[in-house]
């Protein structure tokens, strides 16, 4: 299978149809090689619009949504990044290539394990992995973007504590099968305020107990 080739049908048949995300993002999303962070067994479909099988019965998001995450953020390379939910790492990665630090947190150790060796394999330096839960997670460090791969069903105002003033997170809210991407920011007051930007569906975030949390 040439991906190389594969990787351009994508983003000529896929995201250059979303006229929101720019040929910025198009071009990183060329250069990035998807490939190297899907499953052995399922490259093939690294550059089909699916949700890719992971372990932990988990998926990693379609391509479309990862392009229209990283035009919703606008990020200019100074931000620092909280990622909640590594998954595979690809979004990680592109976080990374688009802003100055990435912190990514999951429950489960092999996905940190395996996200660390891909990084380092694609050169990316400038991400710190661990395994946390978002619910358990303590930071004196105020962020200035927050991304959620994986849904809520209520706004979760507890994140805001974890943004800077003019800091913004980027969550899908609600349940299936309606949800909406929607950018959070705070006021002065420190209460929420929400814009909604589409629909789409992903998985509930998940906790250590066997519910369901994270959509990577």
């Amino acid at each position: 299978m040439n991906f190389n080739t594969a990787r351009q049908n994508m983003l000529l048949n896929q995201i250059r149809t979303w006229d929101f995300v720019s040929p910025e993002n198009i071009n990183l999303m060329r250069k990035l090689q998807r490939e190297e962070f899907v499953p052995v067994e399922h490259r093939k479909l690294a550059f089909t619009d699916f949700e890719i099988p992971l372990a932990h019965d988990e998926f990693m998001m379609k391509p479309i949504l990862e392009g229209r995450i990283l035009q919703t953020l606008e990020l200019t390379g100074k931000e620092k990044v909280l990622e909640i939910g590594t998954g595979s790492a690809y979004m990680t990665a592109l976080l990374a290539l688009t802003s100055d630090h990435v912190t990514s947190i999951d429950i489960y150790q092999d996905f940190i394990d395996d996200a660390i060796y891909k990084l380092k394999e694609s050169d990316i330096k400038n991400t710190k992995c661990s395994c946390n839960n978002i619910y358990n997670y303590n930071s004196t460090y105020k962020f200035d973007c927050i991304v959620a791969t994986g849904s809520f069903t209520e706004t979760p105002n507890f994140l805001l504590k974890n943004i800077k003033q003019d800091g913004k997170i980027f969550a899908i809210i609600g349940k299936g099968p309606v949800m909406s991407a929607c950018l959070i920011t705070k006021n002065t007051e420190g209460q929420a305020q929400i814009e909604t930007l589409f629909e789409t569906v992903v998985q509930p975030l998940q906790t250590n107990d066997d519910s369901t949390l994270f959509e990577l």
